[in-house]
């Protein structure tokens, strides 16, 4: 099983962009979605029997959408934001995840209140829900 997790807050225009590539990329059958505003660590459950979970997500930093693998790091103390990292680390220890495990960042520039994408964000999101495709298929 593939998860894959839209994260940001659509009110926040471009923070919005993740949710935008799960509704371009119509994900196939047997792939499980999830949106949520920020990832929390009761996620680290629900990840636990996953192949593969991809965590997507609006990036501030410029460039091109990119799919990277997520490095864990365990150590890190549990707040109230957690980290893509910190979910990896916490599904493994508590729930015995042995999946992979992937961050898509989607770049975006106006992260301001507001509904809809920047024209930059919007054309970001084609681009990852179509590197998304090709990773799926």
């Amino acid at each position: 099983m593939t998860v894959l997790i839209a994260v940001g807050n659509t009110l926040r225009r471009d923070d919005g962009a993740a949710h935008r590539v799960l509704e371009l990329l119509k994900p196939p059958a047997g792939v499980v979605t999830f949106s949520c505003h920020q990832l929390t660590p009761e996620m680290a459950e629900e990840i636990a029997p996953a192949e593969t979970v991809i965590i997507i997500d609006a990036d501030v930093a410029p460039g091109e959408p990119r799919l990277e693998k997520v490095e864990e790091h365990p150590d890190n103390p549990l707040t109230h934001v957690v980290r893509p990292a910190e979910l990896v680390a916490l599904s493994r220890s508590l729930f015995s995840f042995r999946g992979g495990a992937w961050l898509c960042r989607v770049p975006g520039i106006d992260f301001g209140q507001g509904a809809g994408l920047s024209a930059e964000a919007e054309a970001n999101a084609r681009i990852a829900a179509d590197l998304l495709r090709r990773f799926l298929a």
